[in-house]
């Protein structure tokens, strides 16, 4: 990808509302919240895409629930 589709992915992130944030985190403490949370499959806890979907289902489930858009 160049670096003009980078900007324009960038741009459209933003003008939707959207982030993408790098954040370090313990990787088998994630796996197990997210597998207890069944936001992750326990087989494929080794499946970083797997793992980052999971994430960010929990997170949007978690933000849609504070802000009462369940």
């Amino acid at each position: 990808m160049g670096a003009a589709e980078r900007q324009r992915r960038y741009r459209d992130r933003r003008k939707a509302g959207r982030r993408v944030l790098q954040i370090e985190i313990d990787e088998v403490e994630l796996a197990v919240v997210l597998e207890t949370l069944h936001f992750l499959d326990p087989q494929k806890a080794d499946d970083d895409e797997a793992v980052e979907r999971g994430l960010s289902e929990m997170i949007q489930v978690l933000c849609r629930g504070l802000a009462g858009d369940t």
